[in-house]
Order: C-alpha cells, then structure tokens, then sequence
C-alpha cells in the first residue's frame, strides 16, 4: 500500500474552470495558509483526488455555526470536476463510517470544478453543525462527478491538521502513517461559513 500511496501522492490530477468566492463569510476552517497559485498540474507536489483517492482533514467546532462554502486549492491540466463533502465523527480519531460515503454520517456533499492552473475554488455547501468533530473529505466518482485531480501540497500548515485519506480497497488512515514514505502535510482545506448564536 505504501508504494501505492508514494506514487498518488506525487500525482496531480483534472481540470476545468474554478469558481472563485467572493462571499464575505468567515473562514470557519483552514488547515493550512494558501501557498502561491497559478502553477501548471505536476509543477509541485500535490496529493492525488481521485476515485480510487479520497484525502481530508479532521476538524474540530467549539460552537454552532452554519457552513456556506467549502473548498481548497487545486489542479488539473484535462477538465473535470470533484466533490467535497463534510462527514460527522465521533471523536479525533474517528474516520467515516463508509468508503463511498453512502452512510448516514455524511451530512452533505458539493461539487467543484477543477482549475486549468492551481487556485482556490469552492463549491457551495449550506450545513448547520454543532460542536464536536468532523472531516472535510475531497475526492471524485461519487456525487455525479468524474476524473482525477492534485491538492496542492504548498500550503503552510496551520497547527498540526489531522489530514486522513481513504485508498479504496484499503480503507481509510492517517496521512501521518506514511510518515517514512512522504510528507503529506501543507494541503489548503477550507471551510467558508458563519457563526450562529448558541442555544
């Protein structure tokens, strides 16, 4: 599995037109600082999103607030689209209970379009979560899209993110197990929303 994950990891993947936010929401999540855009599919390391593919970041809510966007930076040089989707978990080690994301813990999914030239893009997704902990998963073959794309691994983490992936046919794990492999850590994971007034 470790081979397999060295060579997806250095893969980058789709392509087609990015939809830049211009909301004013807050950014309720980031893993990481967005590193420098506009590069060419393969011109930096990126992790593979995919069918096969799905990687993602546990993150943590201390109170209620309503999700609008979520999103990453990304590339691909061919056209195609991807989904991200939030999942509920039980705790900081949870994974989602589903490698095709079919189960319940799913609370929603969007799709976004992957950019011809590395950028922030977002796609819209509008979930009121309360606190505990969640995953913020990308990836592709499920939620009416297709291809294979690249998350950009030039984004200075912030903090030390819980990134997770899903290899299908081998389930998921932490990034951090493939340590003495590759370094698959500085992704840009977003979460665009607002704040709601606890009950």
């Amino acid at each position: 599995m470790k081979n397999i994950l060295y060579v997806i990891g250095l893969y980058s993947g789709l392509c087609g037109h990015p939809f830049i936010s211009t909301a004013s929401a807050d950014i309720l999540f980031e893993s990481g600082t967005l590193g420098p855009t506009g590069t060419a599919e393969g011109a930096i390391p990126s992790t593979n999103v995919s069918a096969g593919v799905y990687p993602g970041v546990r993150f943590q809510l201390t109170q209620p607030v309503k999700t609008e966007q979520i999103g990453g930076h990304f590339v691909d040089d061919l056209g195609g689209t991807f989904f991200g989707a939030i999942v509920k978990l039980e705790d900081a080690t949870d994974f989602p209970d589903s490698a095709d994301l079919s189960t319940p813990d799913v609370l929603g999914a969007t799709q976004l379009t992957f950019p011809v030239l590395s950028a922030e893009v977002f796609g819209d997704l509008s979930l009121s979560l309360n606190p505990g902990w969640y995953a913020l998963v990308f990836g592709t073959g499920r939620f009416g899209t297709s291809g294979s794309g690249g998350a950009l691994r030039n984004n200075p983490d912030i903090g030390d993110p819980a990134y997770i992936g899903l290899h299908l046919g081998d389930g998921w794990f932490n990034f951090a197990d493939l340590s003495d492999v590759l370094d698959f850590s500085n992704h840009r994971f977003v979460i665009n929303g607002v704040p709601e007034p606890s009950s």
